[in-house]
């Protein structure tokens, strides 16, 4: 591929040879309706779930009675249960941030790294590349450098590493990889305001150069065009085959028809319905003897009909279809009545087994993400190569690692291990005090046993 790309002459041809790529772009009108509630078919399908038109009568201006017709309002209940799976995905992937592990016994590389990390909230960029791929399918980080003099990575330096994120949302994105699977090229397409005007850009990265267009009147025009100081393409890529929700789909479409059709039985037979046997006379009105109805013939009565409770088979669809849902997207459900009576479970060693489909995910995930992350440690290790003359001898050789999100249960594991190890104390206090967060823990020892002798003394009086 290389030789291809390298030999065509015009920008438009690099550009429409990158575009000729066998990786399907998302279908992103499609997932963002699936997304967002407000665009459910349920809300917006008029044909498959039309409002109804109703007939009625009334009294015109001079007293005749007509009939007429109205459109009353379908009662539509959307569920926005795509977003629950995603930021459940997001969370037990990485509510606990990644960590990496250093394999050398240099660490300067290795700490620099891990400040860079912390500076651009790795966390939190975590989090959004996850949402995305989730939403989406694909995303991608862009590693790229600010002029900005800082220490911020344990050496002065003229420049800031900067990391953002590019989501399929605003981007339509083209990595082109050769047959080992190596990215030898990159394919960025988006838009961007100017004076007013939504102007197309297109950059495109590879391991020699990276090169910046806009499209104008007369073609795609080159605004520059660097070298690429680190030899790499500063891309990490994420693709996924579905979205989160996507084997959840259809169970989602049917409970939301079941939501909407209790719905409109409530709208019809909520309000309490008055069978009349025989002839009528009296009214309802608001005067005493309005409030007697007066009934005449053989068999007259009145009885309040009671609309029928839903049917068995309707709630067994309803608790079938939620099971489906987290089960084929292996989520769990977390609202109040699903964890009602779950409390010691959650309390102990066994949340792993409840966590177990979630967890399970994560391991699946891995094979994207571990990968990805070993290609940014790669990255960010260059570019501080670059920066800083006494790193490019050093090598960086760490082990990014996931852990997925469970309750916290460290107060078992302690009472375990203190019964273990004879009911003594396994960490000084001032370990214990540190590990709630005291800043300073020798200050707060002193408070504390100022505070113990105030006592002491209190009590011999």
């Amino acid at each position: 591929m290389n030789a291809t790309f390298y030999n065509l002459k015009t920008i438009e041809e690099k550009i429409a040879y990158l575009k000729n790529n066998e990786l399907e772009l998302p279908n992103i009108d499609k997932y963002n309706s699936e997304w967002d509630e407000k665009r459910h078919k349920i809300m917006t399908d008029l044909v498959s779930y039309p409002d109804r038109i109703v007939e009625y009568e009334y009294t015109d201006e001079l007293g005749r009675q007509v009939k007429g017709k109205r459109v009353e309002k379908l009662n539509r209940i959307p569920l926005a249960y795509q977003k629950d799976i995603v930021t459940i995905a997001v969370t037990f992937l990485f509510a606990n941030p990644v960590k990496y592990t250093n394999k050398l016994e240099d660490t300067l590389l290795f700490d620099a790294f891990q400040k860079v990390l912390d500076k651009e909230k790795s966390i939190f960029i975590d989090r959004e590349i996850a949402k995305n791929n989730g939403r989406f399918t694909q995303c991608a980080e862009l590693w790229w450098v600010a002029d900005e003099p800082n220490a911020y990575y344990g050496f002065n330096s003229n420049y800031r590493l900067k990391c953002s994120v590019l989501s399929p949302e605003n981007n339509k994105m083209y990595p082109y990889f050769d047959e080992q699977g190596d990215m030898v090229a990159f394919l960025r397409e988006y838009e961007k305001r100017i004076d007013g005007e939504l102007v197309k850009h297109y950059d495109i990265y590879t391991a020699e150069t990276f090169a910046f267009l806009k499209e104008t009147s007369n073609g795609i025009e080159l605004i520059s065009e660097e070298i690429n100081p680190i030899g790499k393409i500063p891309i990490v890529w994420y693709s996924f085959d579905e979205v989160e929700w996507s084997k959840a789909q259809k169970a989602i479409e049917r409970l939301e028809e079941i939501a909407s059709d209790a719905g409109e039985t409530n709208k019809k037979f909520s309000s309490p319905i008055l069978a009349l046997k025989g002839e009528v006379t009296g009214s309802f009105s608001n005067d005493k003897s309005g409030k007697v109805l007066q009934l005449s013939g053989d068999g007259s009565g009145a009885d309040f009909v009671n609309p029928p409770n839903a049917s068995e088979s309707l709630r067994n669809e309803k608790t079938d279809l939620e099971s489906i849902i987290y089960k084929m997207t292996h989520s769990i459900n977390v609202s109040p009545d699903a964890l009602q009576g779950l409390g010691n479970m959650l309390a102990t060693e066994n949340a792993a087994f409840l966590f177990m489909l979630p967890h399970l995910k994560v391991m699946e995930k891995m094979a994207v993400y571990v990968p990805a992350f070993k290609r940014r440690l790669s990255i960010v290790k260059s570019f501080l190569q670059l920066m800083n003359a006494s790193f490019r001898n050093s090598d960086l050789d760490a082990e990014p690692i996931i852990t997925p999100y469970i309750i916290n249960n460290e107060a078992k594991l302690w009472q375990d291990l203190m019964a273990v190890n004879g009911n003594q104390p396994l960490f000084s206090q001032k370990a214990t005090i540190e590990m709630a967060g005291v800043k300073d823990a020798d200050k707060m020892i002193e408070e504390i046993s100022a505070e113990r002798e105030v006592r002491a003394g209190n009590e011999l009086i």
